[in-house]
């Protein structure tokens, strides 16, 4: 159990806040009944029987945590908790519920395994019931300060005199979890969304797009800047837009193996074919179109040693057949 991980999405007031409006306004005490999947510590799950949730059943996989969150939901004299040490997937019968929740968001958005997992509650959902968050926007814009593309080539400036270009080249086949701050895109097109999950429809693993920007004046490119909005219920959504309030989420930055030239009235084109799957890993590609050249890089062709070093990659753990359990109580 990464247990300072959870001590930041505990201290992260923005998320916190958003997840208790969206659940304040969707249970009605003594009535709505509430799955939280891959629940962690609990929190959200707490927070549900706080706000009145006539039932609430946590499923978290980490056994460790399932344990924790047990222990806490009894320390708090939280009756209506029942916890379940399983991935909600595994589950053959579940209860049904009138609202599935879950957090299970990454920097990229998807990574965690969101899109599997909700879309898979319908299997939870009674009729009518509802689903937080409900979509997810993914948005992209290149990035014209060169900051973080200029910190991925230290050995061309150690001073060894050798020719190390391949490793220059391999770091930039990579996405790095950043922080952008306004000057980054100066002068730059605004952002463009790249895709959009309604969790309420069919999951699609694989992801592809292609956005175009004109630019106005001169500029160069350095690379990429990805970031999402949660849409959790109407008028209540979370993100992690540069512009928006610091969360313990950042911003994802795809570098360019070259830095792009563009000249005034020119375009650039940037295509995005990624995988999001618990049964085959993530992957992300993304080429560049620009006028002198294409580019085409893949986070599988920069990794030594694994599909994805600087993103939590999903975990391992497969569904199971086993039957719904009742492993924990409160």
């Amino acid at each position: 159990m990464l247990i300072d991980y959870h001590r930041r999405l505990a201290a992260d007031s923005v998320r916190n806040e958003a997840f208790r409006q969206a659940l304040e306004r969707t249970i009605r005490p003594g009535a709505t009944r509430v799955a939280d999947l891959g629940s962690g510590t609990g929190w959200l799950g707490f927070m549900s029987d706080v706000l009145g949730a006539r039932s609430t059943t946590l499923y978290e996989r980490e056994v460790s945590l399932a344990h924790l969150s047990a222990s806490l939901a009894r320390r708090n004299r939280l009756s209506g908790i029942e916890v379940f040490a399983e991935d909600s997937r595994a589950i053959l019968d579940p209860e049904p519920v009138d609202l599935v929740v879950s957090e299970t968001l990454g920097n990229l958005g998807l990574e965690e395994g969101i899109g599997e997992i909700l879309w898979d509650a319908r299997r939870f959902l009674a009729p009518g019931g509802i689903r937080i968050p409900s979509t997810l926007a993914l948005y992209v814009r290149p990035v014209g300060g060169d900051r973080f593309w200029a910190e991925l080539d230290p050995w061309s400036t150690g001073g060894s005199g050798l020719d190390l270009a391949p490793l220059s080249e391999l770091s930039r086949q990579n996405l790095y979890v950043r922080s952008f701050i306004p000057a980054d895109f100066a002068g730059i097109p605004s952002a463009r969304i790249w895709d959009r999950v309604d969790f309420g429809t069919r999951y699609r693993t694989r992801r592809r797009c292609r956005v175009d920007w004109c630019f106005e004046q001169e500029r160069w490119v350095f690379g990429f800047a990805l970031w999402w909005v949660a849409g959790l219920i109407d008028g209540v959504a979370l993100s992690t837009a540069p512009e928006s309030h610091p969360t313990h989420w950042e911003q994802i930055f795809a570098p360019v193996l070259q830095p792009v030239r563009l000249a005034a009235g020119e375009g650039l084109g940037l295509e995005i074919n990624a995988r999001f799957s618990e049964r085959t890993g993530v992957g992300f590609a993304w080429t560049v179109h620009a006028p002198r050249g294409i580019q085409s890089l893949s986070i599988r062709k920069g990794d030594l040693e694994r599909p994805m070093p600087t993103l939590a990659r999903i975990g391992s753990h497969r569904a199971t057949t086993k039957t719904h359990r009742r492993d924990f109580r409160s």
